[in-house]
């Protein structure tokens, strides 16, 4: 099995709402594991909408969040 995973939308990667950490990190040029990071001590907020099941789906990061995020770490001048 690939450790990438197969991304079926349209929407180019820049115009969507929400992102995976991965795709987030892509997206903002940032290394994967600071956004990790970042999610698990509470600093960037993130969600897991339920899949089709019913059951938590795989966590996502929304553009605005991550925008937030980006303010307050550059704003710690």
């Amino acid at each position: 099995m690939s450790a990438i995973t197969k991304d079926a939308s349209r929407v180019p990667l820049g115009e969507r709402l929400a992102w995976t950490p991965e795709q987030a990190a892509q997206v903002y040029s940032l290394d994967v594991r600071g956004v990790r990071y970042a999610i698990n001590h509470g600093d960037l907020d993130s969600f897991r909408a339920p899949n089709r099941d019913g059951l938590p789906g795989r966590r996502k990061v929304s553009r605005d969040a991550m925008d937030r995020w980006i303010r307050t770490l550059t704003d710690r001048d």
